[in-house]
């Protein structure tokens, strides 16, 4: 049953039901989009090989007195609805009780309630009740989590895949700018935020076989290790590595022949923070993209613009977090720097490592050439998320609108809107 609630001085749809498809109602109701999968739905199409980690996981797990009897992803996804429906805020000191029981009102231990824990655990130790998945084999009451202590790691219970390429999923989480929320997210989470890995509770009862159990093996001699600012060769075409990622050259250096296992292992594009120069000009790697560096950088590794127009983004990753040059903080959305308190960055878990970039190039958004990947305001259809209320953007201006979907971003950028320096990437209406 889909339930209207008085949540701001607008409506938006909640669950408070216990049918699965809910949340497919919400968003049909909210634009027609892609229903969320559960149980049934989602199919894996392919096996974890875990190793023996795996069962020496569920091994522990049994024998851990605060794993509680086995359960179905349904009645995990269940529970994290009455939190949803009880409107429970994020605190890492506090606790919640309802019929499920009493448990700390943090990321973890709200999956330690999902999961019918004895007690709280947390993003360190929740790994010691469950074992590692494959992502194809992710279904409903499933996590991903970043297992670092404290404000540094994050966990979010999965509850179906949102598009079929399984780029975007939906998942309950909570958090400081949205206690318990069902939110869709980009796989494995935002930008910045750390290694998210899905696993898979000791006690559930699922739709995927266990784990195959594989023994291990004795590993061959491994080559050196592929560097920043090496020269490879695959298959006849010569890169130059940068920010552990490949980027075609069209020079013949002398370089090293790679196999197709040892290609595979390289990323796809630099890693956030890494300096390239093109052309006599530099950029740092932000969300994906390259950021102007108008001063330059003591070190960077010279690359191609054809590899660089082939291999980066145009504009920074949704949700990709940067620190100016003056301590200024932004959340890149729809292309376009949204300013950010430090009241909002200190309350932010996880707490992800934000790129240095130069204020002149947010300054200068929106300009030609060098300056141009970086947008002035957001691009039309940008969807905006402050707690659970959520906004598109039309003409850089936020206007109120449904869903759970969007960049996670300061309630004052709404609200200074319009205002010059810093807030100037969003107009007012």
């Amino acid at each position: 049953m889909l339930v209207i609630q008085r949540h701001s001085p607008r409506l938006r749809p909640r669950c408070v039901s216990e049918s699965p498809d809910c949340a497919g109602a919400i968003l049909a109701a909210e634009g027609k989009r892609t229903p969320v999968t559960y149980p049934g739905d989602v199919k894996a199409r392919r096996l974890s090989a875990t190793g023996i980690a795996a069962a020496i996981a569920v091994i522990i797990g049994m024998l851990l007195p605060g794993a509680a009897n086995a359960q179905s992803g349904s009645d995990m996804i269940e529970r994290a609805r009455s939190w949803v429906a009880a409107d429970v805020g994020y605190s890492g000191s506090n606790y919640f009780t309802n019929e499920y029981g009493t448990y700390r009102t943090d990321c973890s231990g709200y999956v330690s309630m999902a999961w019918g824990l004895g007690s709280s655990y947390t993003t360190v130790t929740l790994p010691s009740v469950s074992y590692p998945i494959a992502k194809d084999a992710l279904e409903p009451g499933d996590i991903l989590n970043n297992p670092l202590p404290g404000t540094s790691g994050h966990v979010v219970l999965f509850a179906g895949w949102a598009d079929d390429a399984h780029t975007e999923y939906y998942a309950y989480e909570e958090s400081p700018s949205g206690g318990a929320h069902l939110s869709q997210i980009p796989y494995p989470y935002w930008p910045g935020y750390g290694t998210f890995t899905p696993r898979r509770y000791v006690g559930v009862t699922s739709n995927t076989p266990p784990p195959v159990v594989v023994p291990e093996v004795e590993k061959a001699p491994q080559p050196d290790p592929i560097e920043d600012g090496d020269y490879i060769r695959h298959d006849g075409q010569v890169y130059r590595i940068a920010g552990g990622a490949p980027m075609a050259v069209t020079s013949d250096e002398k370089a090293r022949k790679v196999s197709d296992a040892e290609m595979a292992e390289l990323l796809t594009q630099p890693a956030d923070g890494t300096f390239l120069r093109v052309d006599g000009k530099t950029f740092v790697v932000a969300g994906g993209a390259p950021v102007f560096v108008p001063d330059g950088a003591k070190k960077s590794i010279r690359v191609e613009q054809a590899a660089v127009d082939a291999v980066l983004n145009d504009k920074p990753a949704d949700g990709t977090i940067v620190k100016t040059d003056e301590d200024e903080l932004y959340v890149f959305a729809g292309g376009a720097p949204i300013h950010v308190t430090d009241a909002w960055w200190k309350g932010l878990r996880p707490k992800p490592t934000p790129v240095t970039v130069a204020q002149e190039a947010l300054d200068q958004a929106g300009g030609l050439n060098e300056w141009s990947h970086v947008r002035n305001v957001p691009a039309d259809g940008t969807l905006l998320k402050v707690g659970a209320d959520v906004y598109r953007v039309e003409g850089g201006v936020p206007i109120p609108d449904y869903g759970i979907r969007g960049v996670p971003i300061d309630q004052a950028a709404i609200d200074k809107a319009g205002e010059p320096g810093p807030w100037s990437h969003l107009l007012a209406g």
